[in-house]
Formats: structure tokens, C-alpha cells, sequence
């Protein structure tokens, strides 16, 4: 089942007063089906977070659509929007985000608390996340008592109690080590095996690895796309390291 259907999506910026206009996505066209794990690839410049931030509702588009499960992004008002990305969407930030007076317990259950979930529901949806998370010794400290990984989790954590429709991750191990990375990347795996579907926008070849499809943006638009397939995640690693190679250096 398509659960994202994104078509001719373009985005125009303008200087002030309108003057010059940089456009930073022209024209793209891709869609996700429910339960994939596709990875968003491209050089800086490229607009792969331009598209984020417009399938996160953070930003309109100058044309096009984006349609999850059906429902039009585009036409949701603003004063709606805050409770559409609270219901169907899940974000994993570089930075983690996480507010430092709040214990990780609360963080987590924060979108639960702001859509006026009863208490009995959320502890019982912590206490089966936790343990998964390998939270459950961790959730009455607060940010700065944990290293970044663990504020990763509980991040992820925080994301992904909603049950959201998609996963929105944007870099998510770009402040991590690489140990902590590769924790946070068999993580993902383990949620999309269960079923969670996951879009995540990076420049690691190592992180797209662990996707299962891998789609390549330049100069504004889906250059490339590639399937795992059979392959392990260090064979997959190797196709997206040669096919990032010849799209750089690819004369347009």
C-alpha cells in the first residue's frame, strides 16, 4: 500500500523585495510504501532537506503534492498543521532536541501528554518501548546526565510512541560516534522490521546502507535510485559509496 505519494514537487525561493529566485527542488516525483526504509542521499546544495522539511509540513511548496495516506499535506491549515505532525508524523533530529528540565521519561512522553492521552495509556505504552529502547535504567534522568547516544534513543523514543504513520529522520547520526551510530542504525532496522515505515535524509553512505531503498537527489531533483535487494548492509554500503562517486562526478 503507497502510503506517500509525492508529485512534481517543486520549491522556488526568492531573495527579498523579489528579486533573484533560487529554486531547490524542481520537478520531484517518488513514493513510499508502507513498512519501506528508504534513505534520502545527496550533496550539500542538493535539497534533500528542502524535501524533508516540505514532507514534515515545516515549509509549503511552490506546486505540486504531497499525499499521506491520502490526505493532502499541502491543504491542511496552520492552525492544524501542530496536530497533523503530532498524530501521523515522527522526527529524529541531529541535535536530538530534547528540552534539558524535563527527565527522559517526560521528553518521551511529551507528544502523548500534549494529545491528551490518559495517563494508563502512556505508561503502558513506555513500559513496552523502553525495555526496546534499552531505556528503561535511564528514563528518570535528565539530557545532560546522558551521553548522545542515549539522548539519541531517547529521542527516537519520543518519535516513535505516537506510532506515527512515518518516520521523519533527518541525519540522525550526524552528532554521534560510530559506535553510537551503528546502535542507533540497528535500531531503525529493528523498528522497520516491525513494521515502522522510515524516511531518513543523510549524507552516510554507512546510514543509507541500512535502508532498503536509496534515493538519490541533484541539482533539485531524483537523479538515481537503488534497491537493497539480497544484499548485506556492507555489499549495499559499496553499491551507494560508487553510485555516490559517479554522480558527482557525472557531467550534468
Amino acid at each position: 500500500m503507497t502510503l506517500l505519494e509525492v508529485s512534481n514537487l517543486k520549491k522556488t525561493y526568492y531573495t527579498r523585495m523579489g528579486g533573484a529566485q533560487v529554486t531547490a527542488l524542481k520537478q520531484i516525483n517518488f513514493s513510499v510504501e508502507a513498512g519501506e526504509y528508504v534513505a534520502i542521499m545527496g550533496e550539500s546544495g542538493s535539497g534533500k532537506s528542502t524535501l524533508l522539511n516540505l514532507l514534515a509540513t515545516l515549509d509549503m511548496p511552490s506546486s505540486g503534492t504531497i499525499l499521506l495516506n491520502g490526505i493532502d499535506v499541502n491543504a491542511i491549515k496552520e492552525k492544524d498543521a501542530t496536530a497533523f505532525r503530532r498524530d501521523h508524523l515522527g522526527f529524529v533530529f541531529q541535535d536530538f532536541n530534547l528540552l534539558d528540565n524535563f527527565s527522559a521519561k517526560d521528553n518521551i512522553l511529551l507528544p502523548l501528554v500534549l494529545a491528551r492521552n490518559n495517563v494508563e495509556e502512556m505508561e503502558r505504552k513506555l513500559a513496552d518501548l523502553a525495555p526496546r529502547l534499552g531505556l528503561t535504567d535511564l528514563l528518570e534522568k535528565y539530557p545532560y546526565e546522558l551521553s548522545g547516544g542515549q539522548q539519541q534513543r531517547v529521542a527516537a523514543a519520543r518519535a516513535i510512541i505516537t506510532e506515527p504513520d512515518i518516520l521523519l529522520a533527518d541525519e540522525p547520526t550526524g552528532a554521534l560516534d560510530s559506535k553510537t551510530s551503528a546502535d542507533l542504525l540497528a535500531l531503525f532496522q529493528e523498528l522497520n522490521r516491525n513494521g515502522q515505515t522510515i524516511l531518513m535524509v543523510t549524507h552516510s553512505a554507512v546510514a543509507a546502507s541500512h535502508a532498503n531503498r536509496v534515493l538519490f537527489i541533484k541539482d533539485g531533483q531524483v537523479f538515481h535510485q537503488i534497491y537493497r535487494g539480497n544484499l548485506d548492509n556492507d555489499t549495499f554500503f559499496t553499491t551507494i559509496s560508487e553510485t555516490m562517486t559517479v554522480l558527482l562526478t557525472k557531467e550534468d
